[in-house]
């Protein structure tokens, strides 16, 4: 087995990253609507519990462009088995 070390780019890191707030904004339209908003703010109580480094202590005080931009991958199906 080999590996191969990628160097990292920031610029790509970026654009990346602009891509995705894009998808999950179409995904998740503002203003959202209360069960999308209840159910991100309920997953990200249930994960800080759990101890998850991700979810920041001000989740629940997140207005709908923090909740979708920072905490929309809580919903995501790979986020879903627990």
């Amino acid at each position: 087995m080999s590996l191969t070390f990628v160097e990292f780019d920031p610029v790509q890191a970026k654009k990346d990253r602009e891509l995705e707030l894009q998808r999950r904004r179409k995904q998740y339209p503002l203003p959202l609507d209360s069960e999308t908003r209840e159910e991100i703010v309920r997953r990200c109580a249930i994960l800080r519990h759990m101890g998850d480094d991700g979810i920041g202590c001000d989740y629940n005080q997140s207005n709908d462009q923090q909740l979708v931009d920072y905490y929309s991958w809580v919903l995501d199906e790979e986020h879903d088995d627990l």
